[in-house]
């Protein structure tokens, strides 16, 4: 950025500003001693004379006059430009104010000659005054105790539209003036665009304010949206449909502290240490605590707020509020009640607190009223969670469990099973870890995935297949299910399907489609085509499953 800079102009006419340091007097067509370190310069039929304060520069030009002339002189300053072309000083007339702008040896007042002088009155352009910024705000010239302490400042946070015009002038005016970098880096953040990736205009009617956004979804969420979405340099799409889904986020942390409100877990909570418990189900969700923190300490540290969004949503709500909270439910009635409340506490903790960064509002008002703190939760030290908090065979067991009833619920969800019923499951043998996670976790994997019994026997035509490691497991659907209506129903599907896969792939297929029509407009055809695609080949299974029963 700082190779072959081209000249810029520094002054701006505006009535604002940083008033340019450039005081003029006429150009008496003599070089005189002053003209040597810049602070003086011709400038046509005026010289320039450049100093910090005005009565430095009256002294530079009393110097350059008298030498120039050799005579003394009379320094007369004339607050505007328009003074002394359009009115006349007290006393003049005319053809004396001709002869003093033109500089007429003629014009003397008690054998002293008099110097018209006057200010340039533009302003110094905006980027150079904001190119004083690191400093400006901390106090400079004088050595302030903030100067002190914050300067040179650690990181720059800004938009690459204005890398040129701010953050290089930043960088060469403190080299200039105080000889130090102001910044060792630069987080160039995404451009706030609307939904469909356009500048916000107000001629367009995109324009979305940020707070009629927290008006109606909060603060937080808004916030949330922006580090969900900052990739870096790139463009952030604000739509309201996915600060929306981030305000329900919040609200589904605040669910799971009510809930472990309602279920004892915060009677004598204080912020503490982390337990050691002995069901797998408390080990894992623990485990998962302490890889999460892994990821977003790394994604902050490379100023990957998406990435650390992304790992934090998929841990709170994910791992902590729909899986952990409905396992829990069942260990409260057991052997393992107070563990399992002491866990729970500490988890949704460590929740609050790596959140607080980025949702601040809900988090600490949570911080406040759950457990007994001893300071805010801003206060609170950053987590630090060692690796032996990661159970290996407690991942790999509870990721089998969470797999086999997610694997189940879609199962049941594509063959339109009723959401209520609870079916009936084989399995043709199962490995003995196999058995063994099933065992342990039975009631669970029961509980959520709606499933009455599990027995050994052969897979009967027609059933939905659902592998797991170590086993193959089955749903039987006869008797389950109107066959005859499913059938209608996926066909209807799929003859919609085909239509839009057909239409998509012609559109794709059209040349002048891919020359003409803008490169997000193409990818999202693509993207729709490939998710039809993928959905079609989901119903042709679901038709041969239900041929297969007849």
């Amino acid at each position: 950025w700082l190779e072959n800079i081209e000249p810029w102009c520094i002054s701006r006419q505006l009535w604002w500003g940083h008033q340019i340091p450039v005081w003029y007097g006429p150009n008496v067509g003599k070089s005189g001693p002053a003209i040597m370190d810049g602070s003086v310069k011709p400038s046509g039929d005026k010289i320039a004379f450049c100093a910090a304060t005005q009565n430095e520069a009256m002294i530079l030009a009393q110097n350059y006059y008298e030498q120039a002339v050799g005579g003394s002189v009379e320094i007369e300053f004339f607050a505007e430009m328009a003074t002394y072309q359009g009115e006349l000083p007290e006393g003049a007339t005319q053809a004396q104010m001709n002869e003093l702008l033109n500089w007429s040896p003629t014009f003397r007042s008690n054998g002293t000659l008099k110097i018209p002088f006057h200010r340039d009155p533009d302003v110094l352009d905006t980027w150079f005054s904001s190119g004083l910024w690191p400093i400006g705000t901390l106090g400079w010239p004088d050595n302030t105790p903030e100067l002190q302490k914050y300067f040179p400042t650690s990181v720059l946070i800004t938009g690459q539209d204005i890398l040129f015009f701010w953050v290089a002038r930043m960088m060469m005016m403190q080299l200039a003036v105080v000889d130090k970098i102001p910044f060792h880096t630069v987080y160039l953040h995404g451009l706030v665009r609307d939904a469909k990736g356009k500048k916000m205009s107000k001629s367009l009617g995109n324009v979305v304010d940020p707070l009629e956004v927290i008006d109606e979804f909060g603060a937080d969420a808004l916030r949330f949206a922006n580090a969900a979405m900052a990739s870096l340099g790139g463009t952030l799409k604000l739509d309201t449909a996915r600060i929306a889904g981030y305000r329900n986020f919040g609200t589904k942390l605040w669910n799971a502290c009510r809930f472990a409100e309602m279920n004892g877990v915060w009677e004598g909570h204080r912020t503490g240490p982390a337990p050691t418990p002995t069901a797998t189900v408390n080990q894992w969700i623990m485990g998962e605590a302490a890889k999460t923190l892994t990821e977003v300490n790394a994604a902050l540290e490379s100023y990957r707020f998406d990435n650390a969004a992304d790992a934090l949503y998929k841990f709170v709500w994910g791992k902590v509020c729909d899986w952990y909270v409905e396992f829990a439910k069942p260990l409260f009635d057991g052997p393992h009640a107070q563990e399992t409340r002491q866990t729970m506490a500490w988890v949704l903790d460590q929740c609050m607190i790596l959140l607080h960064p980025i949702m601040p509002f809900i988090t600490e008002e949570l911080w406040q009223t759950t457990g007994a703190r001893t300071k805010m939760l801003v206060h609170t030290d950053w987590p630090t969670l060692p690796a032996t908090l990661i159970n290996p065979a407690a991942d790999v067991e509870m990721t089998w469990v969470t797999t086999l009833i997610d694997d189940i619920r879609s199962a049941r969800a594509q063959m339109h099973v009723p959401v209520g019923l609870k079916l009936h499951m084989l399995h043709t043998g199962m490995t003995a870890n196999a058995q063994g996670y099933w065992d342990r976790n039975a009631t669970l994997i029961q509980r959520l995935a709606r499933v009455e019994s599990l027995t050994q026997g052969p897979t009967p035509k027609g059933a939905i297949t659902v592998p797991a490691e170590g086993a193959t497991l089955s749903i039987p659907l006869a008797g389950i299910i109107d066959v005859a209506e499913e059938r209608a129903r996926l066909t209807k599907a799929m003859e919609k399907l085909t239509k839009e896969i057909a239409g998509l792939s012609g559109r794709l297929k059209n040349p002048n489609f891919a020359a003409s029509a803008p490169e997000d407009v193409v990818a999202e055809a693509q993207a729709n085509l490939e998710a039809r695609q993928a959905e079609a080949a989901q119903l042709q299974a679901a038709l041969t499953r239900l041929a297969e029963i007849g």
